[in-house]
């Protein structure tokens, strides 16, 4: 059974472990950049959310991290950015969908108008269900390589 929770500052060892297990794809899909593994002051800075503007959670089976989605507040716009990761094993199982939904939930609790993130072209899996989660798909300024997905929480 897949648990959704809050990443702890404490998890710090199991998310690098997370990242460190994703392809080298997945970890190009997620950092926009071909990383191994996360510096130790990325690692801090990901694993130290406040749960207030920075919103971290992480999927969970068998104790282990399984995917993992959060969205950064962008100053006072009312606009957060987000992210999404699922393992490779774990893909196509409706944790990312889950995790989304309940990014999207939470950003609409703490009166966020927008969530807006740059998704590589080619990760189509992500394209997919960002569509179907109601987000609208646009090029990004500057880079032909991403598409500028963003979401209204206002409403529906």
């Amino acid at each position: 059974m897949t648990a959704l929770r809050p990443l702890l500052p404490e998890d710090r060892e199991a998310f690098q472990a997370f990242v460190r297990g994703l392809s080298a794809h997945a970890r190009l899909n997620r950092f926009l950049a071909p990383i191994r593994e996360l510096s130790p002051a990325a690692l801090d800075a990901l694993t130290r959310a406040d749960q207030a503007r920075h919103v971290a959670l992480v999927a969970t089976e068998d104790g282990r991290i399984v995917g993992e989605a959060r969205y950064v507040a962008l100053g006072t716009s009312g606009h957060a950015e987000f992210a999404v990761a699922v393992a490779d094993g774990s893909q196509r199982s409706g944790i990312g969908a889950r995790l989304l939904g309940a990014l999207v939930h939470l950003a609409r609790q703490a009166g966020l108008q927008v969530l807006e993130g740059e998704v590589l072209r080619t990760n189509e899996a992500m394209l997919r269900l960002l569509r179907r989660a109601g987000f609208h798909l646009s090029t990004c300024v500057g880079d032909a390589r991403l598409a500028r997905a963003e979401r209204e929480l206002s409403g529906v």
